[in-house]
């Protein structure tokens, strides 16, 4: 039997996708040990080491777009990859942390979670900063402005980085830990095997990412939709796989801060290094596309702000409402006739929803007593 292109093409990206997600858990893995290794704080744990692990499959995807595909549909792959990332995690990553804290918490006073608001608006004005300040070069494009704010951005990065090595309140625990995976004597690693598998893990990220950002190539050309939607909305929900189930195990751990810290703290990083890294190998000019996704991340990330600002928590309801952006995206940045009506009913249907369990989580807040 012959097999067909869309077949080769899905056997292809399906293997990419296990390799960038199996490459990512062995990343993190590495990286916690690490970071008991160096006695590092919780806050830099979870917003630090676990953040850039976890990142590593939506950063690996458009920078191998990017510096491996050339041409212009493997600079939208790129940049929709660019893009998307933070977008995504702002939206639907904070939707997943809302759902999480309602089913582990099902019968108990839906409050909030236990995390620092402090922590949670101090990560999210990096990433604020840092974000809109990626934007001035697509809205000002001079080729001599891109250098200096891709200098700033790293700046910026590295003052978050500093900013969380500061606080050493919690110390990691290697008890609290899976152990390495290439350690096979068990007990404590030694640091070449850190190390070692920190580069196995990359080297498996970087090949698995080369070949999805090719079958996303193909598959925005066979379905005649554009490259940018599909890199923008379709490969960061694969690549956040490791994400997402990390901070939902440690939601249901009653791990909140490690849960919150690992998408805020993906988010700084998606919105500095990547954006810097990206102006500097592309023109970084935005299409009407590119510019919802940005404005949208922007306004999603100010929600959330001015919410914990009011309430001093980080609240699920909050989450949830944040998250009607994502499906918003493609229903106000593309012409009707790139969406066929199945999908544009699917994406109207999942603003109802999300937007149900925000009024419904806020309403049995309201309803409840207020917490002593």
């Amino acid at each position: 039997m012959r097999v067909g292109v869309d077949e080769v093409m899905a056997v292809q990206m399906a293997f990419g996708l296990c390799m960038v997600l199996f490459g990512a858990e062995l990343f993190t893995n590495a990286v916690e040990w690490l970071g008991v290794k160096l006695g590092l704080g919780e806050g830099a744990v979870g917003s630090v080491l676990a953040a850039l692990g976890t990142a590593l499959p939506e950063t690996a995807v458009p920078m191998t777009a990017i510096v491996l595909g050339g041409g212009h549909e493997a600079e939208q792959v790129g940049m929709g990859g660019i893009l998307g990332a933070p977008f995504l995690l702002v939206t639907l990553g904070g939707l997943v942390l809302a759902l999480a804290a309602t089913l582990f918490r099902a019968g108990h006073p839906p409050y909030g979670m236990a995390v620092s608001s402090r922590a949670f608006l101090r990560d999210l004005a990096f990433f604020l900063v840092g974000f809109s300040l990626s934007l001035a070069p697509a809205a000002w494009p001079a080729p001599a402005f891109k250098v200096p704010v891709a200098c700033l951005l790293v700046g910026w990065y590295a003052a978050f980085v500093r900013a969380h090595l500061r606080d050493r309140a919690t110390t990691g625990s290697a008890a609290d830990l899976r152990p390495l995976y290439l350690n096979l004597r068990g007990g404590h690693p030694a640091a070449v095997t850190v190390l070692l598998q920190l580069a196995f893990a990359l080297a498996l990220v970087v090949g698995g990412a080369h070949l999805l950002t090719k079958g996303v190539e193909a598959l925005a050309a066979q379905m005649q939709m554009p490259t940018f939607l599909l890199s923008a909305l379709i490969v960061p929900i694969a690549t956040e796989l490791p994400e997402t189930l990390n901070s939902v195990v440690w939601m249901r751990d009653r791990k909140d801060g490690l849960a919150v810290g690992n998408i805020t703290g993906a988010m700084v990083f998606q919105g500095t290094l990547v954006p810097a890294i990206g102006m500097l190998f592309t023109d970084w000019a935005f299409t009407r596309a590119a510019w919802w996704a940005a404005g949208l991340t922007v306004a999603a990330a100010l929600f959330l702000l001015v919410a914990v600002r009011l309430t001093s928590r980080v609240e699920p309801w909050a989450l949830a409402f944040a998250s009607i952006a994502y499906f918003a995206f493609p229903l106000a940045a593309f012409h009707p006739n790139a969406l066929p009506p199945s999908v544009r009913f699917a994406l109207a249907a999942a603003m109802s929803a999300a937007s149900a369990l925000g009024a419904f989580l806020l309403v049995r807040r309201r309803s409840l007593p207020t917490r002593r």
